[in-house]
């Protein structure tokens, strides 16, 4: 055989595989779908700049999914700040910058985001048909001597499944 009709013997066995597997594993008919219900914004209220204590709040995030089975996992993963940070994040208030983040634990020790820069994202195995509050704790850092003003920011919210 010459070394064109190796290749293409190759193929086709290669295409028969998949074809088999195609059979013997069918695609989920009733793919698990999830739909965002509310995502309530952390305020933070009124910052002393000079306060030695951090300025914390929570908001939360609601979710249902349905046609869910045995193994199928749900992942929320917050976006980088405006400066395309996790750590610190920022807010901003005209040119001023009030640092703060957000964090999937009451301590405030777990930053939320997508898993890489030293942050974690929100994962569970969701029940069928079931809402599911996750509450969002933000903190906003002391001392951080920054103008009166309005500061915010936008976080995307990702949802994996």
């Amino acid at each position: 055989m010459s070394y064109c009709a190796l290749m293409l013997a190759g193929l086709l066995r290669a295409s028969i595989c998949c074809v088999l597997l195609a059979v013997v594993w069918p695609a989920r008919v009733d793919a698990m779908s999830c739909t965002v219900l509310s995502s309530a914004s952390v305020r933070y209220g009124t910052y002393e700049a000079f306060s030695a204590i951090p300025l914390d709040s929570a908001g939360a995030i609601s979710f249902r999914c349905t046609s869910v089975i045995d193994g199928d996992l749900v992942s929320l993963q917050l976006g980088r700040d405006g400066s395309g940070r996790f750590i610190p994040r920022a807010m901003r208030g005209g040119d001023a910058r009030l640092e703060y983040n957000l964090f999937l634990d009451a301590a405030r020790s777990i930053v939320w985001g997508d898993g890489t820069s030293g942050t974690s994202a929100y994962t569970v195995h969701p029940a069928d048909g079931q809402t599911v509050s996750v509450p969002v704790y933000g903190r906003v850092w002391p001392r951080q001597n920054v103008p009166a003003g309005t500061y915010d920011d936008v976080v995307v919210l990702t949802v994996l499944y």
